[in-house]
């Protein structure tokens, strides 16, 4: 009888010793430092033995581009390093490409020519002058560099058909070179009749479009020395010549691309700007034709400025940033962040940083369209028992 109730006495002060230490030494995930969904959290909260402490709060932001700050609808730009899209309208709708036709003609006669190479001038049969043209004289040697200046920085069309046929024997086959190498850059909705941009039936691409051809350029070394000019020399005339840059905002850090206008194309232009130590191609197209001929730099410098202010990289969580504590009876044990936690993202927005789910040992978060998922060591949160059954039994045995 006493042993059986020495047994009995044994069996509840081990049962005490459990439910008094699990009460009181049980591992606690202090989350102070995170912001989250206090709704979407309570809903993983299915470990036994975890007590979960969050602060939450919430910001309203605005996305888009109010429409009366730009004379235009159609327009996108878009992070090369971050190969993303910023902002964007009327992406994939149909437009008129005007003079940034002349960027696919200069990459095409770049696949076959290097700047130092020369070539003789020749026009197709019956070619004559129209739009903005620099009066190049037919059956002269002209270096490919001062051919690409006159065609890109000065924009003149007759460049363009002089380029053509010093790719090709005619044009028809040179137009033909122009639509398989937008294929090959992925254009699938461009389709070009002609080298230098004037408004011509099926002569057309989207802003999408203009985007994969303007990264390609972008990535030419050669294009870009050159329309990073403010003007050049030539002297096709004769006797040597000033030609300005049709870019007009290069002093504002834009160095390129192109510069376009026509009546279906309105005014139209490629930015490059590589200011702020950032990288930002912006197309604006079918701008208002306002009697400088100036919207479109003004849509432009806009839609950069508004770019770079709305989009860039975000540390969700700071390297060393405390992440979550660890308590027992014994020691309070801080785990922290070992890497920064960083997104390229719209910095209007601002979301509830949410834990998303435990499984497997790992703390997963996510914060508006991103996740990451942290690790937890089986030893950070298991309970570790102190008490000594054989102790218990040895007092309980005395007695």
């Amino acid at each position: 009888l006493a042993v059986s109730w020495m047994f009995g006495c044994l069996a509840f002060l081990i049962k005490y010793a459990v439910d008094f230490q699990k009460f009181y030494d049980q591992s606690v995930f202090d989350l102070d430092h995170l912001v989250l969904d206090p709704f979407d959290l309570l809903s993983h909260l299915d470990l036994q033995g975890l007590d979960f402490r969050f602060v939450a709060f919430r910001q309203s932001f605005a996305e888009e581009i109010s429409e009366e700050l730009l004379t235009t609808d159609h327009y996108i730009s878009y992070d090369l390093q971050n190969e993303s899209i910023l902002f964007s309208k009327n992406k994939n709708e149909k437009i008129y490409p005007a003079s940034l036709t002349k960027l696919m003609t200069g990459i095409v006669l770049l696949d076959k020519y290097n700047f130092n190479d020369y070539i003789t001038t020749r026009y197709p049969e019956n070619y004559e002058y129209e739009g903005k043209v620099a009066y190049i004289p037919e059956n002269i040697d002209i270096s490919v560099e001062n051919l690409l200046e006159l065609l890109l920085v000065y924009s003149a069309n007759d460049a363009a058909y002089i380029a053509a046929l010093a790719v090709s024997e005619n044009l028809e086959s040179f137009i033909t070179l122009m639509n398989n190498k937008a294929k090959v850059f992925g254009m699938d909705n461009t389709n070009f009749k002609n080298p230098d941009g004037i408004d011509e039936e099926n002569h057309y691409t989207t802003l999408n479009d203009l985007l994969k051809l303007s990264i390609k350029a972008s990535e030419n070394i050669e294009i870009i020395s050159l329309v990073s000019k403010k003007n050049f020399v030539s002297n096709i005339s004769g006797g040597e010549k000033v030609y300005n840059n049709t870019n007009l905002i290069i002093d504002d850090g834009f160095i390129g691309l192109k510069t376009g206008w026509t009546d279906k194309a309105g005014l139209t232009f490629v930015g490059l700007n590589q200011s702020n130590d950032r990288n930002i191609i912006t197309i604006v197209n079918k701008s208002y034709v306002d009697e400088k001929k100036y919207s479109h730099f003004s849509d432009t410098k806009l839609l950069y400025l508004t770019s770079i202010e709305t989009f860039d990289k975000f540390n969700i969580l700071n390297e060393n940033t405390d992440l979550y504590n660890i308590r027992n009876s014994n020691n309070i044990i801080t785990i922290k962040n070992k890497s920064i936690w960083s997104e390229f993202m719209n910095l209007a927005k601002r979301e509830n940083l949410t834990l998303s789910g435990i499984k497997d040992n790992k703390l997963s978060f996510s914060y508006l369209n991103y996740s990451k998922e942290f690790n937890i060591q089986e030893s950070d949160y298991k309970v570790k028992w102190l008490f000594s059954p054989l102790k218990i039994f040895q007092i309980n045995a005395n007695q």
